[in-house]
């Protein structure tokens, strides 16, 4: 007999789709169109709607019920402005720490290359999961678990960006030149280079990006 998915992977289903665009903005989400999709009640479904809610995903009002969450320019500059703070700290953490093991630098190196390849591809959303995980590694080997567990519970919002960033045209030929900086401040050992470069990077993202809602409204 086949079990029921649990809130955990309802979640993490429903997160991927609003991050990678396949449920857009504004899009309304039912909770008897969902609870029939997974073959579950309405009470896990309503859980997993607040846990995205939580994570600035979706809105609830009392007469629309849960709405998947719009980019807004102010949206943009602040998250981006986190991006580069909190992020730009962790790889610069994270630069000594990358030098003294060949092997996690590698795996820095062989995922841009992935992106690369990806990009000539043109698929984005394989991209979108590499890129995530390239950003994912620099946090993780920061060395500061406080921090860790902060992009942590921001990583929603911020791999949303991330994802949305790469629909933009153009936008992953310019990121694969912008993560290639990054990855030889890495190599160099330059903790002030690889912050600069996540900022130089960061920046130019979060300009494509606001060109685009500005274009698309």
């Amino acid at each position: 007999m086949r079990s029921h998915p649990t809130i955990d992977h309802i979640c993490s289903e429903l997160r991927q789709e609003i991050i990678n665009r396949l449920i857009p903005p504004g899009a309304k989400l039912s909770e008897s169109l969902l609870s029939k999709r997974w073959k579950v009640s309405r009470t896990p479904i309503r859980e997993v709607l607040r846990r995205l809610e939580a994570e600035g995903l979706v809105s609830s009002s009392r007469y629309r019920g849960f709405v998947v969450n719009s980019i807004s320019i102010e949206d943009i500059e602040q998250i981006y402005t986190i991006k580069m703070s909190l992020e730009g700290l962790a790889g610069r953490l994270a630069a000594p720490i990358l030098l003294k093991d060949p092997a996690k630098l590698k795996k820095l190196q062989s995922l841009w290359k992935e992106m690369a390849a990806l990009s000539k591809k043109g698929d984005v959303e394989g991209y979108g999961r590499r890129n995530i995980e390239f950003h994912l590694t620099i946090w993780y080997e920061c060395g500061n678990p406080w921090l860790i567990r902060i992009l942590d519970h921001l990583s929603s919002q911020l791999n949303r960006f991330i994802v949305n960033a790469l629909h933009v045209p153009g936008r992953m030929e310019r990121s694969v030149k912008e993560h290639q900086k990054i990855v030889e401040a890495f190599k160099a050992g330059n903790a002030r280079a690889v912050e600069k470069a996540l900022a130089h990077h960061f920046k130019k993202a979060s300009e494509d990006l606001k060109k685009e809602i500005i274009r698309m409204s």
